[in-house]
């Protein structure tokens, strides 16, 4: 058998060329980076490269800032990839003005003297737009020790203003100056643009340059969870396609890129660049000198074995997300998207497309090494058969006014056979050749009742189909038996109740606003510290209702059979929720903190220390992939409240249709005396959840007297009516 051995090779682009000998082909050293031009002229460009990166994240609240853990954990990743591309990096965090305005200008008066460095800054926290009194929009970082803007002139004192920046960088001698911000803020002083085209490397490059990116504009929020710092690092380590494929990447060329990329993984956020307002430091480029693939070659010919292949992917309407082997990669268009086939050049993936009111569309492609898979998909819009679900009473007003139990004649009534649907065969994932309607289930419903509604409340909900599924698992006692349950049709919402969502109600009603959970909120993190009755007050608010268990439990499973997760069998990674992982481990410390009344340690709780998904506390609604129902957050983020009292032994003679554990139950301890059940059931697990415990079966109880938990939170359905 012939062997195969590997060795690094640059390709010739467009003329250009990187001038390095053989053992330079690891990453840049920063010194004396010299490159060749499109015309051929060589440029030696840099002597030394050095980066000041600076994240803020641990904001006190009284100051009105939103901590950002996340922030901490970007720019120490920043800083490692820097270092791996030769910068001498100087690294801080959470500091306050006075210590920033140090570390900055030891920074440029250190490092800026010599005009052949580059000198890189990054920042990483909360930022801030004003309106001077001409109009124009003023651009500030905020500071760990920067107050309320609603304090004009301490604001003003202790945040940092972009002016600074302008006329600071004039005092650089360093020819290349590029300054990124992790932040959303806007300046009229920064010249930014959307759209700046990149073009080849000319003779022009030397020229001395200022450049600014902002991770998008004044009005827009930025994620804790930061697409543009993946977006940005994913460039510059060479794991996606560079914009042009010269072995090089311009500050015009990130700007640019940032730009088109950012807006496909996190919506309503769009990236800025731009250069300063100065004729003498505005027409040179910042420059990266990139990593290069490295083709196979066998080794007794010296063929090259190309084995990256490319997805372009298109629909007709756009704006379908767009996964491979159940990642999401994007929405439609898809360009150039580089996946590695290995030494064998040949790879087979899953391909799958969905939009809501359309058929999902997945197809089994085999993907060649060095060849291009182009698939423009026409989607078809979501065709239904006239089989309306039998309508139940609503169960809202069950027990809402007086908490004793539910009627016992209805209990009586749903306990009968119930006409249900013939379920249809599923489609074994090894069959998946060619194209699969993988909504086939919601097609036995009228067409007179939509795949979506909008609730009182804003919330926009998913239709669950009516039929049968099997409930509970084998895992734990409280689980079983598993049994057949059959549910009639039943709206659900998309996400879990958010703050926003949930300050509405309580401005509304004049309801008691939940107690701070002791980590950052914004608008769209889920509400917690919720009682039951507050989250049933929300429902009836909002002309709506809590799940049942039932209800609840195949609504997470989203059509799928003998699965334990919402995904599929396979325990969480941190990619597909927010579970009991490193990340709460390392964002707690030695001491731990109070967790519903108890305080839990890191070291003393079954994390998964080998899976990251991003978050200490909960996240926000919809950070992960939704389940087949267009569901988020089913698994782990914060337990939900359901309708149901919780009975230990209720699955082992629960009705056959539409269940519901009674709240008056009997007390076999007591001589079968009926007693009120103060217990109620909470699914789903939440981000302290061990992993197991975030199964789909698995069942939590609270009572009702203990109060409201940091752990809790609920979501909303509404029963389907002709």
């Amino acid at each position: 058998m012939k062997t195969i051995s590997l060795f690094l090779f640059f390709g010739i682009f467009c003329g250009v060329i990187v001038l390095l000998t053989a053992t330079d082909l690891l990453p840049q050293r920063g010194m004396n980076i010299t490159i060749r031009a499109k015309s051929g002229e060589e440029l030696a460009l840099y002597k030394d490269s050095y980066a000041l990166v600076i994240g803020n994240g641990a904001y006190p609240v009284k100051n009105g800032w939103n901590p950002l853990p996340g922030a901490i954990k970007d720019v120490k990743e920043v800083a490692e990839v820097l270092e791996n591309h030769g910068f001498k990096v100087t690294l801080k965090i959470d500091v306050t003005k006075t210590e920033f305005n140090q570390a900055f200008s030891e920074f440029i008066y250190e490092f800026g003297k010599n005009k052949d460095n580059r000198l890189l800054f990054y920042y990483a926290g909360h930022g801030y737009t004003t309106k001077a009194a001409t109009g124009e929009d003023l651009g500030y970082l905020v500071m760990l020790d920067t107050p309320s803007p609603t304090n004009a002139a301490k604001f003003d004192l202790h945040s940092v203003d972009m002016v600074k920046f302008v006329s600071d960088s004039k005092k650089i001698h360093a020819k290349h100056v590029l300054f990124m911000f992790d932040s959303c803020f806007s300046g009229t002083v920064l010249n930014l643009r959307n759209r700046v085209t990149p073009s080849h490397i000319t003779d022009r490059i030397k020229n001395p340059v200022r450049q600014f990116i902002t991770a998008g504009r004044a009005d827009e929020p930025v994620p804790d969870r930061s697409e543009f710092k993946k977006a940005f690092l994913n460039l510059l380590e060479g794991h996606v396609e560079e914009p042009t494929p010269d072995g090089y990447l311009t500050g015009v060329e990130l700007g640019d890129y940032l730009y088109r990329t950012v807006p496909k993984f996190s919506q309503g956020q769009h990236p800025q660049h731009g250069k300063i307002h100065d004729q003498q430091l505005n027409t040179g480029d910042f420059v990266f000198v990139l990593p290069q693939k490295s083709p196979e070659v066998h080794e007794d010919t010296g063929i090259e074995l190309n084995t990256i292949a490319t997805l372009n992917i298109t629909s007709t309407p756009s704006g379908a997300t767009v996964y491979v082997d159940s990642t999401a990669i994007g929405i439609t268009p898809i360009e150039n998207y580089q996946i590695d086939t290995g030494i064998r050049l040949e790879k087979q993936v899953n391909v799958g497309l969905e939009l809501s009111g359309y058929k999902s569309r997945v197809k089994k492609i085999t993907l060649k090494g060095g060849q291009e898979f182009p698939w423009d998909v026409s989607l078809e819009k979501m065709a239904t058969q006239p089989v309306l679900p039998k309508p139940k009473a609503d169960i809202q007003e069950t027990i809402v006014e007086k908490d004793v139990g539910v009627n016992e004649t209805e209990l009586e009534e749903r306990t009968k056979e119930p006409v249900s649907p013939k379920p249809k065969p599923s489609v074994p994932a090894t069959t998946v050749e060619e194209d699969v309607n993988t909504n086939a289930e919601r097609q036995l419903l009228s067409p007179n009742v939509p795949e979506k509604i909008i609730g009182k409340d804003g919330a926009e909900m998913v239709l669950i189909p009516a039929g049968e599924f099997q409930m509970g698992s084998n895992y734990r006692s409280s689980d079983q038996p598993v049994h057949t349950v059959y549910v009639d049709a039943f709206y659900m919402d998309v996400h879990e109740v958010t703050v926003g969502q949930y300050n509405q109600f309580v401005r509304a009603t004049g309801h008691r606003a939940p107690p701070n959970p002791g980590y950052a909120l914004t608008d769209r993190h889920p509400i917690v510290n919720v009682s039951w009755h507050d989250a049933m007050a929300y429902a009836k608010w909002a002309g709506k209702r809590l799940p049942t268990e039932a209800e609840w439990e195949k609504a997470a499973r989203g059509g799928l059979k003998d699965q334990k997760y919402p995904w599929g069998n396979a325990p969480p990674d941190g990619t597909q929720c927010n579970f009991a992982d490193k990340s709460l481990s390392r964002n707690w410390g030695s001491e731990g903190r109070l967790v519903n009344g108890k305080r839990v340690k890191a070291d003393d709780h079954p994390l998964d220390k080998s899976s990251d998904d991003g978050y200490a506390y909960a996240a926000p609604v919809g950070s992960y992939p939704p389940n087949e129902y267009g569901l988020y957050d089913m698994a782990g983020n914060v337990s939900e409240w359901c309708f149901d009292a919780y009975d230990e032994n209720f699955y082992a003679n629960s009705p056959r249709e539409n269940p519901i554990a009674s709240i008056i139950i009997r007390d076999p301890k007591n001589n079968g005396t009926t007693i009120i059940n103060e217990l109620r059931l909470s699914r789903g697990g939440n981000w302290i959840s061990a992993a197991w415990t975030v199964q789909v079966s698995s069942r939590n109880n609270g009572a009702l007297s203990t109060g409201v938990w940091i752990t809790n939170g609920f979501r909303c359905v509404k029963s389907v009516t002709p």
